[in-house]
């Protein structure tokens, strides 16, 4: 969108939960950073799902003294992924910035997305080749990347965080998308093919503790893998055809040539051994064609965010 002043704007999305310790350092920042970028206009807006700490009080303060603030907030928590996939929704701007408010992610690099974005590129991903995290957490992370692209398929960038630029366009193809549960990063490699990469350093959390406990990065996984990975349920038809192919073969070619040798005993168990494998073989298949049709069919009706919303501050 373009202001009567014709400068372009750029939307800083902040996506909060209990982060009171952070948020006036991440309004100092933020606008530092945009003083580089003085030929644009631009909001910050936050985001709130449901913080119980003083986080709302904090972005009511900031919205009141100054009108680049402005603020959704919603009545309860919704969830990590469901969060940051409403937010973006929100700006208004010619692009949005996605900005976590623990400032792991530098807000003192967003000029570099937006040098990317005038260079025609819809979506950039801030990668985070460097962390100053725990490096064993880090470690996990690179053999959870691996794993799930050796196994489930899935093509996602290693250390691509949701630290990224999405320009207005993308973000109205978002609005006609209702997943019960969406995975941005996913949608967004998925809907365009004019990206690039910003790699950075991550910081550490500048203060309070993260909410990601062992059980949210478990469910995120699971996202990632239940969204994203069209690869294994293919690989099981595969397996299941080649358990059916084999067990017919091996029925009519192996054991039946040799069943009026065996006594009663061996003829039943081995009879139904055979039968079972190849009844399995059934099964995964066609527990693999159903995963298939509800891949395809994942899209839904969704209108829990609008009951949700509880309500907005200078919008």
């Amino acid at each position: 969108m373009l202001l009567n002043n014709c400068k372009k704007m750029i939307s800083i999305v902040v996506p909060v939960y209990n982060e009171q310790d952070c948020l006036i350092r991440l309004y100092e920042r933020t606008i530092e950073s945009m003083k580089q970028l003085s030929k644009y206009d631009y909001e910050i807006v936050f985001f709130d799902d449901g913080s119980t700490d003083t986080s709302v009080e904090i972005i009511e303060s900031l919205c009141e003294r100054d009108s680049h603030c402005k603020a959704v907030l919603f009545s309860h928590n919704y969830g990590y992924n469901n969060a940051i996939f409403y937010a973006v929704q929100q700006a208004k701007g010619d692009c949005a910035v996605l900005l976590h408010a623990d400032l792991q992610n530098p807000p003192e690099i967003i000029p570099d997305f937006i040098k990317e974005w005038e260079a025609g590129h819809d979506v950039v991903f801030g990668v985070k080749n460097k962390s100053r995290e725990n490096k064993f957490m880090f470690f996990l992370r690179t053999l959870a990347y691996w794993l799930l692209h050796l196994v489930f398929g899935i093509k996602l960038i290693p250390h691509a965080t949701d630290f990224e630029l999405i320009d207005s366009s993308i973000i109205k193809n978002l609005e006609h998308l209702n997943y019960k549960e969406p995975f941005l990063r996913a949608i967004l490699l998925e809907n365009t093919k004019n990206k690039a990469l910003i790699y950075y350093t991550q910081d550490k959390r500048a203060a309070g503790e993260t909410s990601f406990t062992f059980s949210k990065y478990y469910d995120l996984t699971v996202s990632w893998i239940t969204f994203s990975s069209k690869v294994l349920p293919r690989r099981f038809l595969f397996i299941g055809l080649v358990m059916f192919f084999v067990g017919i073969l091996e029925l009519f070619i192996g054991f039946l040539p040799r069943a009026g040798n065996m006594n009663y005993i061996a003829l039943s168990s081995s009879l139904f051994l055979r039968i079972g494998f190849i009844i399995f073989g059934v099964i995964i298949c066609f527990l693999s064609i159903i995963s298939e049709y509800i891949i395809r069919n994942r899209q839904t009706e969704n209108s829990t965010f609008k009951i949700a919303e509880k309500r907005r501050i200078n919008y």
